[in-house]
């Protein structure tokens, strides 16, 4: 029988305390009495809401996924074309502590999800992967990139970029501050190479 929800906002402050867990200790240590401890709950709370430490931590996934998501579409907003495709970007490079926290949670999970071993990463990445795809196709529409575009590779090669630097980043984070830096820097060449591209058809 299914547990009745007695307050959604307590149940959502003990989402929020493992997804903080994750980020900061990693996935075995995020168990639920730790959860308890960090939310300033009992662990009766916690068991009330989730019924084990896997159920918790897919809560934790989709909340992390949905911030993520988030950031996306606030960076975007109703922009089209390359200024779309640039802030899509933009809004999953780790440059933030609360994007930085996404980071560390997917990467506290890549190899302990077997449907999905980005560590609830995959799907939230396919959804991006077909933003990208839809502003890149207006770029080119709108003349900004050439006719002969190869949108998948294109594509593929963000993706690579944009992974490579949240797994950086989230995985040393002595030298994130200068990974920040750096990965602004690569991204605004790559744009810049994809301009000139375009000016020189």
């Amino acid at each position: 029988m299914a547990k009745r929800i007695r307050d959604p906002k307590a149940r959502e402050h003990i989402v929020a305390a493992a997804r903080r867990l994750l980020a900061e200790r990693g996935l075995t240590a995020t168990t639920v009495r730790a959860v308890a401890a960090e939310a300033e709950v009992s662990t009766g709370s916690v068991t009330h809401y989730f019924e084990d430490k896997a159920e918790l931590i897919g809560a934790a996934l989709r909340f992390n996924g949905a911030i993520a998501a988030e950031r996306v579409v606030a960076a975007v907003g109703d922009r089209r074309g390359l200024d779309a495709v640039q802030r899509a970007t933009q809004g999953l490079l780790p440059v933030d502590e609360e994007r930085l926290t996404c980071w560390r949670v997917w990467l506290a999970l890549w190899s302990h999800q077997p449907d999905d071993p980005a560590g609830g990463f995959g799907a939230g990445y396919q959804v991006w992967r077909s933003l990208l795809r839809r502003h890149l196709t207006e770029a080119v529409a709108d003349g900004e990139l050439p006719d002969g575009l190869d949108l998948p590779h294109e594509i593929s090669v963000l993706g690579t970029l944009v992974v490579g630097t949240g797994l950086l980043a989230g995985s040393d984070l002595s030298t994130r501050d200068q990974l920040r830096r750096r990965a602004r820097r690569i991204f605004n060449e790559h744009f810049a190479r994809l301009a000139q591209q375009n000016s020189a058809v």
